[in-house]
């Protein structure tokens, strides 16, 4: 092979292994309503301006993997896909009405903890993240969307109050 063909074989590689960034236009979701569903879950309803089921088709014509609401329960504020999150709620994004301009998503929540060795392990023990929510105002939630060669795409912060969470776990 050429020295030329090696050199052009090489910068096709190192490029394959680029991440891009999608070009999915920030915006703000919007809370509709939060609950405490038939099966002990917290459901939260919420709307935005960008179709989560279909956002990297539409804008960069590439499939996705299912949206993800999550939710930091003990203040960390760090959304990134390098770092997790040690108590958070998370659930799938499932798309009640798909009618522009706003449409209007749910996502079942379940609470996870995260030990610094690694494990998780299921948490809905409400009881037991009282204390948590008591202790700030609101709670931080973002959706992510990935799809292969992009970076993971976060939606701006959604702040779920505090008080509506608990008034739902004393139901």
């Amino acid at each position: 092979m050429s020295r030329s063909r090696s050199a052009i074989c090489l910068v096709i590689l190192l490029c394959t292994g680029c991440v891009k960034t999608a070009g999915i236009p920030p915006a703000d979701l919007t809370l509709s309503s939060f609950a405490l569903s038939s099966n002990n879950l917290f459901t939260a309803y919420f709307s935005y301006t960008v179709d989560l089921q279909n956002a990297f088709n539409d804008y960069e014509k590439s499939n996705q993997l299912t949206p993800t609401l999550i939710c930091s329960l003990n203040r960390d504020i760090d959304f990134s896909s390098e770092h997790s999150i040690a108590i958070k709620a998370e659930g799938r994004v499932d798309a009640s009405s798909q009618a522009t301009p706003n449409y209007k998503f749910s996502s079942d929540l379940i609470v996870y903890y995260s030990n610094a060795d690694g494990p998780q392990r299921d948490l809905n023990d409400y009881d037991a993240i009282k204390p948590l929510l008591a202790s700030q105002a609101s709670i931080p939630c973002k959706v992510r969307i990935t799809a292969y060669g992009y970076e993971a795409y976060y939606t701006n912060t959604l702040f779920i109050p505090s008080r509506v969470m608990i008034e739902q776990i004393f139901r």
